[in-house]
């Protein structure tokens, strides 16, 4: 297997796109027609179904514009065992189309336990039977707020699985902690900036970016320069376009060498451009299709406009 940072920069040459669609499902949003299925028939099963099968809509009407995709995983452990098995589905589905999952899990803990985490989300093999890991992603999000300790289980489960570090994030509370000052005049945000940068020396690509990329919300476009001059290597997945009211200058100010550093993940803005009550017939995913895939394709050329202007 090749180096996540070459695959996604390989995928986002050939697409010309920096879209990072996210699979975040939320059943009060679906078509109508969904919902009706599931309101006359409440079952574990069906629920599965139900959000699988809108899962594979929006990647077949976004797989010729989007890079990867990043199923959160909380919207699935909500629906318990069905909304799970579901999230299993859609990794095995994405897996067999040659397309990338980026699990956004924002897992870490103590080494012991880190290491738990990196056989369950990137590790190739189930630990004890030795078989194929079904939900095994390609990259994740993970806290490095542990340190190293945290980190070092991840690259040694999967060296060529790709780790974006929180750094800044997109939510409005995030400068609480992320924006203060260290001792040394850096910020929380600046010094994991460059400590992402640090442990992601000993995973460069042949692109000549890293495994070990970094998180940055889109909705703080002032920090995106700054953070990239600190880890010119890293990769940079921005969420909070969309939705949560991002700059598309985050993204091209975060865009580093080759304006192929920075991807855009948006997931409300992608999955739900339609209106729902109007999917009520057996029809639905074809009239999905075609608003889920201009609303990619809208995102896809207003970011590439912004990076072939570099």
């Amino acid at each position: 297997m090749n180096a996540f940072a070459d695959r996604i920069i390989e995928r986002a040459k050939k697409n010309r796109s920096r879209v990072i669609v996210g699979l975040d499902p939320n059943l009060a949003q679906f078509p109508e027609y969904l919902q009706a299925q599931l309101r006359n028939e409440p079952t574990d099963d069906m629920l599965c179904e139900t959000v699988f099968a809108f899962n594979r809509v929006i990647i077949e009407s976004t797989q010729d514009c989007a890079v990867a995709y990043k199923p959160q995983a909380a919207f699935y452990e909500q629906y318990g065992l069905a909304g799970v098995k579901a999230l299993q589905l859609t990794v095995s589905f994405l897996r067999e189309r040659g397309l990338l999952t980026i699990i956004d899990a924002k897992r870490n803990d103590i080494a012991h336990t880190a290491g738990a985490y990196a056989k369950a989300w990137i590790g190739a093999k189930h630990p004890i039977f030795n078989t194929p890991n079904l939900w095994q992603s390609d990259a994740i999000t993970i806290n490095g707020y542990l340190g190293v300790d945290g980190i070092d289980p991840f690259i040694k489960e999967n060296c060529d699985a790709g780790l974006f570090i929180l750094v800044k994030t997109s939510n409005p509370s995030s400068g609480d902690l992320q924006d203060l000052p260290l001792a040394t005049g850096e910020s929380v945000a600046e010094k994991m900036a460059a400590l992402t940068h640090e442990w992601g020396l000993q995973v460069i690509g042949s692109s000549g970016y890293s495994n070990i990329g970094m998180v940055v919300g889109a909705t703080y476009p002032e920090f995106s320069a700054n953070l990239r001059s600190i880890a010119p290597n890293a990769l940079i997945l921005m969420p909070g376009i969309g939705a949560q009211g991002g700059s598309l200058d985050a993204i091209t100010a975060a865009s580093g060498r080759g304006g192929v550093g920075a991807y855009a993940a948006s997931s409300r803005g992608v999955m739900y451009p339609f209106d729902a009550k109007a999917l009520n017939g057996a029809n639905w995913g074809d009239l999905a299709r075609v608003e889920i895939a201009a609303a990619a394709e809208e995102l896809r050329k207003a970011i590439q406009v912004g990076v072939d202007a570099l």
